[in-house]
């Protein structure tokens, strides 16, 4: 057999389908007239930022566009959200209470295990180490100087308040001479660490709860809805939210509660009332006791010291406890990461979000199923531990007793997961910056480190905190999508009233961590601490450099990929051509492992290549959220002409298939074919125009979405769309798919003969700067 029939066969068998033909009754000869276009597609990251709005190309006069009339919106469930409300950051308190000391023994003085011993954990164990305590201090105590105000032996730790502040160091100096002692220090002080305000794929699993299209950006963007597919949670998990209490009256989360929490919020000075006279720090006035219910929550003047009055948007542990498990699909509000989870509310922060170190460090033990102080002389523990605990709060100083307690949690089998802080700055945040815990940074709705956010090389997950600064308008009510939806109470209305509100914070981050840990307990309950912290920071989407960086440590969470323990789904990179003059598929093949394809026996004519990858084995191209690109540019295809006998040499990469601007006039647009989709940003005023090819004769359907939520909400851009003829005749427009249930994406569907078309798409009103994408479908 001659090198010539060689190739030609070669060249037959690589035809996939019969437009490809020339294999059959043809000659040799006009097989050898025959052309070739070969190539190899290689991939872009598929996370992407959109591009500025602010180099797009303004919008001409005189477009011959439809002036349809758009009323004003009465939307459905955003209609009742709250506006913005106090300014940023909880202000800079004090760093240590006034008078008060943590002592922790050395073991072998006290008669104990080594700290972090699961001994500790036993009851008999315990009561026996902190009577040893209680005895080392009683010489102490009876010189009068100090008084024991609480005793922790599953951390070694004693509670000692000074009687005279002005002598605070030269008792500590006095402790730490002591050889029982192994060290003495001040109690620090915590803060809750948020504050409120009031390209991805498409989702597979949602609820019917009325917000979730507000919550849709922050759920999309950890894979939240194909998690779902696999596991919406479970009630045989049991995660602790450490922070200000919870409310057991709030219906969107009630069924997700356990009893068996417990407020270790201790008996404090009151603070100063603006108006006069003051409030007890509790709320409830009683120090310790079973019930974490946040019996208020007040805003707090940090500038003049005093309390302004109650929240109207109250409970940051509430809110948390929302990210993490309200419950989903019940018609209410909106839902939690889990949709059943067990929620052991444990209170430690005041009714200005404050906690001492002595405080937290209960609540973590208790939280753990360790022995934690009960305030009245002994112990209280629950009878099972919790597997992830959250701690959306911290503070400034570093403790040894708050650390002692993060490691015994960790012994115990909990994965402790906490806030990195909302410094802006590298500033270390505790107990985040622990190594034992899980420290997360935030992120806002267009993937970035969130303005206020802190980090550096402490961090080892991000995940959304909202950042009202990513806003591209100043409309409030759009400004507060920009946040984190979830659960809080209305502590000013009488008797107070369960409520939504939108947070920022690292605060808001940590749960969507917590909740995506519970998430994977659900399917592997067998897993270890180290083994479920190497789910979420081993499949986390990497966003930064390769790598883990000091911003984003090893990546945004991803729920999916940390249930399937995969980075992306299974996928096959086609190459797929279009006969460039009328915009037909001509062939479409699997590319080989390397990315390289070739398309030969083409007869003489002008093509396009396109590439894109499928999921899970459904032969679908181009669709929103995967990528697909083309040789040249996507929107803009370099055309190859084949000539008898040609080789055309078209590598390539791929991507999110992003909009090219200007393309705000006919001449100007950007081709879209059907089966296919766009990425694009509108600067306010703006609109995006495409040329979709029809080549036969059916229904189309011409639909926007959001690059990774809802549209309207955060980012997303409130689109309108229309649709014209190649003569530039107005067909049909939309505004919103479903007004009244908040879809505010836009979808036209249509019979169209084969031609040319051309869809215009724009923001509502002339539009928030926001973000869009647009496909072509065949079909309704």
């Amino acid at each position: 057999m001659s090198p010539v029939t060689t190739l030609m066969r070669t060249l037959c068998a690589a035809a996939l389908v019969a437009e490809l033909s020339g294999c059959g009754d043809e000659s040799l000869t006009s097989l050898v007239r025959k052309g070739t276009i070969s190539g190899t597609v290689t991939f872009a990251k598929l996370f992407a930022a959109p591009p500025s709005p602010a180099g797009q190309h303004a919008a001409p006069a005189g477009f011959p566009r439809a002036a349809r009339p758009l009323a004003a919106k009465t939307r459905g469930a955003r209609a009742v959200l709250p506006a913005l409300v106090r300014p940023f950051g909880r202000g800079s308190g004090p760093a240590f209470t006034p008078n008060e000391l943590l002592v922790r023994f050395r073991p072998s003085a006290v008669g104990a295990p080594p700290v972090g011993s699961l001994a500790l954990a036993s009851r008999a164990v315990a009561a026996a180490v902190g009577s040893a305590m209680r005895s080392r201090l009683a010489g102490y105590v009876a010189q009068g100087q100090v008084a024991t105000t609480g005793v922790s032996p599953a951390v070694l730790t004693a509670r000692l308040r000074v009687a005279d502040a002005g002598r605070i160091e030269d008792i500590a100096a006095l402790l730490r001479a002591d050889p029982a002692v192994a060290s003495v220090g001040r109690n620090g002080i915590a803060w809750a660490s948020g504050r409120p305000l009031a390209p991805a794929p498409a989702a597979t699993t949602a609820g019917n709860d009325p917000f979730s299209p507000i919550q849709a950006w922050h759920y999309g963007m950890i894979d939240a809805p194909r998690a779902w597919d696999l596991t919406k949670g479970s009630a045989n998990d049991t995660v602790a939210v450490v922070d200000d209490g919870i409310r057991f009256d709030h219906p969107d989360i009630a069924a997700n509660l356990t009893s068996d929490g417990y407020d270790f919020v201790s008996l404090g000075s009151p603070y100063p009332v603006c108006a006069g006279g003051t409030a007890d720090n509790t709320g409830d006035g009683d120090g310790y006791d079973p019930d974490p219910t946040d019996p208020v929550s007040y805003e707090y003047d940090f500038t003049n010291g005093c309390i302004t009055g109650p929240s109207a948007l109250g409970n940051h542990g509430l809110h948390v406890a929302g990210t993490i498990g309200a419950v989903g699909n019940n018609g209410v509000g909106g839902t939690g990461v889990n949709w059943t989870v067990h929620i052991r509310p444990v209170r430690v922060l005041d009714v200005i979000g404050s906690g001492t170190y002595y405080d937290v460090a209960q609540g973590i033990l208790y939280a753990a199923g360790l022995p934690a102080d009960n305030g009245a002389g002994g112990t209280v523990q629950p009878t099972t531990g919790a597997r992830v605990i959250n701690l959306s709060l911290g503070g400034p100083q570093p403790d040894a007793t708050l650390q002692d307690a993060v490691i015994a949690a960790t012994n115990a089998g909990a994965l402790v997961v906490a806030a990195a802080g909302n410094s802006g700055t590298t500033a270390l945040n505790y107990p985040a910056a622990y190594p034992q815990a899980l420290s997360v940074s935030a992120v806002g709705p267009n993937g970035r480190l969130a303005s206020y956010s802190s980090y550096g090389p402490t961090v080892d997950i991000a995940a959304p905190g909202g950042d009202f600064a990513d806003a591209t308008t100043t409309d409030p009510r759009v400004v507060a999508t920009f946040g984190v939806l979830s659960t809080v109470w209305n502590f000013q209305a009488i008797p107070g009233q369960p409520a939504y509100a939108f947070y920022e914070g690292t605060s808001m981050a940590t749960p969507h961590v917590t909740g995506v840990a519970a998430l994977v307990l659900a399917l592997n309950p067998a897993l270890n601490v180290a083994a479920l912290r190497a789910r979420l920071t081993g499949f986390a989407v990497d966003v930064g450099s390769d790598g883990p960086d000091q911003l984003y440590g090893a990546g945004i969470v991803n729920a999916r990929n940390s249930l399937t323990q995969s980075l992306a789904p299974p996928h096959q990179l086609y190459a797929r051509l279009y006969d460039a003059t009328s915009g037909a598929v001509v062939a479409t093949q699997a590319a080989g492992s390397d990315g390289s394809y070739a398309f030969a026996g083409l007869s003489e004519g002008s093509y396009d290549v396109f590439a894109g990858e499928d999921e899970n084995g459904d032969h679908v191209l181009g669709s929103p959220g995967r990528r697909w690109g083309a040789f040249g540019s996507v929107t803009a295809p370099t055309v190859i002409t084949v000539a008898k006998g040609g080789a055309y040499a078209a590598p390539f990469t791929i991507g999110l298939p992003l909009e090219r601007e200007p393309n705000d006039a006919i001449g100007d647009a950007d081709l879209l074919y059907v089966g296919g989709s766009l990425y694009g940003t509108l600067p306010r005023g703006d609109f995006d125009v495409t040329r979709i090819p029809i080549v036969t004769d059916g229904q189309y359907t011409f639909e926007t979405s959001g690059w990774e939520g809802a549209c309207g909400f955060a980012l997303e851009e409130d689109t309108v769309i229309e649709l014209y003829d190649a003569a530039v005749n107005f067909i049909d427009y939309n505004d919103d798919i479903n007004l009244g249930a908040d879809n505010l994406c836009s979808r036209v569907t249509a019979s169209l003969s084969a031609g040319t078309y051309y869809l215009v798409v724009y923001g509502f009103n002339g539009g928030s700067g926001g973000q869009y994408r647009v496909s072509a479908r065949a079909g309704p």
